[in-house]
C-alpha cells in the first residue's frame, strides 16, 4: 500500500543518501496543522445556521430534558444531582432523574459553564448559551479525533487531513451535532472516536501498552455521555478478539485490552444506570469473555515457555489448557443461568438483529429512528463519501496484509461493523461518519502517494535503480533459509518435521511463482506509470465532485438547523417570517395556568412542557414505563365520555398537536397499537381495522 517505502529504500542504497519527498517537507507540516485548523474551522461554522437563523435557542424534544437537567445540576450540585428525583415528570409516578441518566453532558457542561465564568465576564457565557454551542463545540473535537485515529490506523498523515476535512461537513456527523441540538450524540462521537484512537494508539509499540488504561478512561467517558456506549465496548472488544487469529496476539496487547477492560468496567458499573451490567447483560458480555480469553491466552502461553514444549508439545499442552477454560467458564454459566443473573437483550438491541416491525415493542417499533436503513439514506447522509470509502476499504484492507499491523486492522473492522448497524437502524448512521471519512482519506491519501512517491522514484533514476535493487534483492533470498519473512525452504537439522518441511516448499514455490513476478510486474517503470496517470485521474474527478459536496452539506445542515419549536413560513406578500407558534404556546401554559397544573400529552412533547412550559407532564422520551405510555395511548384514543373518566384524574389540561404531516391525527395509528399491547379486552378499536382498513381522509 505505501509504495513510498520501499522506492525510499532502494534510492537510500544507490544513493547514499535521502531523497526529498514531496510530502515529507517542513512547509508542508505546517501546511497540514493549518488544514486540521481549518477542518475544526469549518465543522464549528457550519453548525451555527440555527444560531444565524433562529437565536441561541435549545432545539428538539429530548435537548429540552438535557438542558433542564443541566440547569439543576448547575443551581444544586452534583451530590443532590445524583438523588435528584423529579416529581415534574411521569405523574403520577415520578422518575428518578439521578439514577436513570447518563450524566456526561451535563457535568461536561456545567464545568465549561463554570470554567468561563472565571475567566472573566469577557469571555462568560450563560447556560442556555453553552448548551446552544455545545454540538458545535465538540464537533468540531470529533473532527481532529477522527484524522487523528485515521492516521495511527493508516500511518498516512495525509490520509488524516482529508478525514478531518470529511468529517467536519459530512451529513451523518452533523445530523446530531448542529447547535441548539444538545443532545448525548453530540458528545458521544467526541467519545467514541477518542476511545477509538486511545485504543488504537495503545497497540502502536511493545511498549505502549499501559496507554490502554487511558483507553479504559476514554471509555468511561463514554459510558457517561451515552446508552450507545454498548456499541465502543463491543467495537474493541470485536478488534482484540480478531487480533488471535490473525496471530496478532501478544504481551503488549494482552496487557493493553486487560487494561482497558478492567478500569472501563470500574468505571461503567459507578453508574446507577449502568450498575453490573458490563458483567450481566447480553450484549456486554462479549468483551468480557474477550478478557477471559485473553487471561487464558496468556497463561497458556506462559507455561508453554516454562515447560520449554516444542512441536507437538505446545499444542497438546495448549489444548488442555484451552479444555480446562472452557469447562470452568461452562460450569461458571451453568450455575448462574438459573439464578437469572444474565440478563436478556434489550427491545433496541434485539431490533437490530431481527426484522425491524417485530421487535415485539409497538413502542419502539414507533420511532421513526428505528426504522432500517436504506441506500436513499446512506446517500443523504454520507453524499460524496458513499462512493469514496469503499474504496479506501480495500486499500485499508491491503494495508493491514501488508504491514500487519494490529491497528490497520481496526478501520476495516469498524467499516463492517458499522455498516451492518446502520443498515438495521437509520439513527445508527452516525456511526457511519467518522469510518467514512477515515476511509476517505485513506483512499485519497493512498492516491496522493501513488502520484508523489512513483514522481520522486524517477526523479532519481528509479528505472536502473529497481533493476539494481531487484537483483540484489534475488541473491539475498536465495542465500537465506526459509522462514515466515523471507519465503525459503530451511535446511534440515533445524528440528521441524517433515511435513513442516513440505509446507515450507510449497510457500516457497508459491511465493517464486506468483509473488516474485506480481511484486517485480507491480514494481516496473510502466507499471509506476500507469498507476500515477490512474491515481491522477481518479483524484481529478473526485476533486471536481467536492465542491457538490460542500454545498449539499451545507444545505443538509440548514435543514437540519430547524429547532422544531419554531420554524420559517413565507407571506402573501412575500415576506418570510418565523413562526413561533409552539415555543408561545408553552409560554401561554406557563403564565396562564397554576404553577402545579398536570398537562397531558403524547410523550412527544413532555420534555418540552416540562423545560419550556414549566409545567407537570404525563410522560415524556424516556419511556422506561410501557404500561403508563399504553395507558395513555387508550385515554387518547378512546371515546371522550371513556377517556374522561380516566384523564379527570392524572390531568388538568390536554395538549393536542393539530395541523402538519406529523401531528397527533398522523400518529394515531401508533397510539391504536400501542394501546392495545396491555389490557385483555380488545383496545380501544379494532386492531384487524386498524391494520387493513384504517387511514385519515378529508371526511376524518
Amino acid at each position: 500500500v505505501h509504495v513510498w517505502s520501499s522506492t525510499t529504500t532502494a534510492v537510500r542504497k544507490k544513493m547514499g543518501g535521502t531523497p526529498t519527498h514531496p510530502l515529507a517537507s517542513t512547509g508542508v507540516a505546517l501546511a497540514r496543522c493549518a488544514l486540521f485548523a481549518l477542518a475544526c474551522f469549518f465543522a464549528y461554522d457550519i453548525r451555527l445556521y440555527a444560531v444565524t437563523e433562529y437565536g441561541r435557542i435549545i432545539h428538539e424534544f429530548d435537548p429540552w430534558f438535557n438542558f433542564r437537567a443541566t440547569q439543576y445540576l448547575a443551581d444544586n450540585g452534583w451530590v443532590r444531582f445524583s438523588k435528584w428525583f423529579d416529581y415534574m415528570s411521569w405523574y403520577p409516578l415520578g422518575r428518578p432523574v439521578g439514577t436513570t441518566i447518563y450524566p456526561g453532558m451535563q457535568v461536561t457542561a456545567v464545568t465549561i459553564w463554570k470554567t468561563l465564568g472565571l475567566m472573566g465576564d469577557s469571555v462568560a457565557m450563560s447556560l442556555n448559551d453553552v448548551c446552544v454551542f455545545f454540538p458545535a463545540w465538540f464537533g468540531a473535537v470529533a473532527t481532529l479525533l477522527t484524522g487523528l485515529l485515521t492516521a495511527e490506523c493508516s500511518g498516512d498523515k495525509n490520509a488524516a487531513v482529508v478525514a478531518s476535512l470529511v468529517m467536519s461537513i459530512v451529513p451523518a456527523h452533523t445530523m446530531r451535532s448542529v447547535a441548539g441540538g444538545y443532545d448525548n450524540e453530540s458528545l458521544a462521537v467526541t467519545a467514541m472516536v477518542l476511545t477509538f484512537f486511545v485504543w488504537c494508539r495503545a497497540l502502536r509499540t511493545p511498549r505502549s501498552w499501559p496507554i490502554g488504561a487511558a483507553a479504559g478512561l476514554a471509555y468511561v467517558y463514554m459510558v457517561a455521555a451515552w446508552g450507545g456506549y454498548t456499541f465502543v465496548l463491543n467495537m474493541v472488544g470485536l478488534h482484540a478478539a480478531i487480533l488471535v487469529p490473525f496471530g496478532k496476539f501478544c504481551p503488549s496487547v494482552h496487557k493493553a485490552y486487560s487494561l482497558f477492560w478492567i478500569v472501563g468496567t470500574l468505571g461503567a458499573v459507578q453508574f446507577p444506570v449502568v450498575g453490573l451490567a458490563p458483567i450481566k447483560s447480553m450484549e456486554q458480555l462479549g468483551p468480557a469473555f474477550v478478557f477471559v480469553g485473553y487471561q487464558v491466552l496468556a497463561v497458556t502461553e506462559l507455561l508453554v515457555a516454562k515447560r520449554n514444549a516444542t512441536g507437538h508439545q505446545k499444542w497438546r499442552l495448549r489444548l488442555r489448557c484451552y479444555a480446562v477454560a472452557g469447562v470452568c467458564l461452562l460450569s461458571v454459566i451453568a450455575v448462574l443461568a438459573p439464578t437469572g443473573w444474565f440478563g436478556p437483550l434489550s427491545v433496541r438491541v434485539r431490533g437490530l438483529f431481527i426484522k425491524h416491525t417485530k421487535t415485539g415493542n409497538p413502542l419502539v417499533d414507533s420511532v421513526a429512528e428505528h426504522q432500517p436503513g436504506t441506500p436513499d439514506a446512506y446517500q443523504r447522509y454520507l453524499n460524496l463519501p458513499y462512493y469514496v470509502a469503499p474504496v479506501g476499504f480495500v486499500i485499508s484492507c491491503g494495508h493491514f496484509l501488508k504491514t500487519k499491523s494490529a491497528a490497520a486492522l481496526f478501520l476495516p473492522l469498524y467499516g463492517v461493523v458499522a455498516y451492518y448497524f446502520a443498515n438495521r437502524m437509520v439513527r445508527l448512521i452516525i456511526f457511519l461518519g467518522p469510518i467514512a471519512s477515515s476511509l476517505s482519506g485513506v483512499a485519497v491519501g493512498f492516491l496522493s502517494e501513488q502520484i508523489f512517491g512513483n514522481l520522486v522514484w524517477f526523479a532519481n533514476g528509479g528505472g536502473a535503480l529497481d533493476d539494481d535493487a531487484n537483483e540484489k534483492s534475488d541473491d539475498a533470498d536465495s542465500k537465506k533459509p526459509f522462514t515466515k519473512k523471507n519465503g525459503k525452504v530451511r535446511k534440515s537439522g533445524t528440528g521441524k518435521s517433515a511435513g513442516d518441511g513440505d509446507t515450507a516448499a510449497l510457500l516457497a514455490s508459491i511465493h517464486a511463482s506468483v509473488a516474485v513476478p506480481l511484486s517485480k510486474f507491480y514494481d516496473s517503470k510502466q507499471t509506476r506509470v500507469s498507476r500515477v496517470l490512474l491515481a491522477a485521474f481518479l483524484l481529478i474527478t473526485g476533486l471536481q465532485r467536492v465542491p457538490s459536496f460542500v454545498e449539499y452539506s451545507h444545505e443538509i445542515a440548514k435543514g437540519m438547523s430547524q429547532p422544531s419549536v419554531m420554524f420559517k413560513g413565507q407571506l402573501n406578500d412575500g415576506r418570510t417570517i418565523i413562526v413561533k407558534d409552539y415555543v408561545e404556546a408553552y409560554h401561554w401554559l406557563r403564565d396562564n395556568t397554576p404553577e402545579d397544573a398536570r398537562v397531558m400529552a403524547w410523550w412527544d412533547y413532555g420534555y418540552q412542557i416540562a423545560g419550556i412550559a414549566n409545567r407537570t407532564s404525563i410522560a415524556d422520551g424516556n419511556t422506561w414505563n410501557h404500561e403508563h405510555i399504553a395507558n395513555l395511548a387508550r385515554t387518547m384514543t378512546a371515546t371522550e365520555e371513556k377517556a374522561h373518566r380516566v384523564i379527570r384524574h392524572l390531568a388538568d389540561y390536554v395538549l393536542v398537536w393539530s395541523g402538519g404531516g406529523a401531528d397527533d391525527m398522523a400518529k394515531s395509528p401508533h397510539l391504536f397499537r400501542i394501546g392495545k399491547s396491555i389490557g385483555h379486552d380488545t383496545g380501544t378499536v379494532d386492531m384487524h381495522e386498524i391494520q387493513s382498513k384504517f387511514g385519515v381522509g378529508q371526511y376524518g
